[in-house]
């Protein structure tokens, strides 16, 4: 596994961990990150490896592009795009 899905795996956990005691908030809490999970690996693997690095490690559009080396409007046509089919498969889920 990529040190980016262990990242992602132990984001989803904490998030699980939370600070609800109910179980009902825990089992949701649940259901949504095996969503998310199941809707990412989903993306294009360049789609979903900037999707991650803005959201779970907080990076710049700008950041990312220097990062990636990679052109800023690139960066920012797929999280928008990312983002688009995220939201799309996620409502499957609701």
């Amino acid at each position: 596994r990529s040190h980016l899905t262990q990242e992602l795996d132990e984001v989803l956990a904490d998030t699980l961990e939370g600070d609800s005691t109910c179980p009902l908030d825990t089992a949701q809490a649940s259901e949504q990150a095996w969503a998310l999970h199941q809707c990412l690996v989903q993306l294009d693997k360049r789609q979903r490896e900037v999707v991650s690095l803005a959201y779970v490690r907080d990076l710049s559009h700008s950041e990312l592009a220097t990062q990636l080396q990679i052109p800023l409007g690139t960066v920012k046509t797929w999280i928008r795009r990312g983002l688009d089919q995220l939201r799309t498969c996620m409502s499957r889920f609701a």
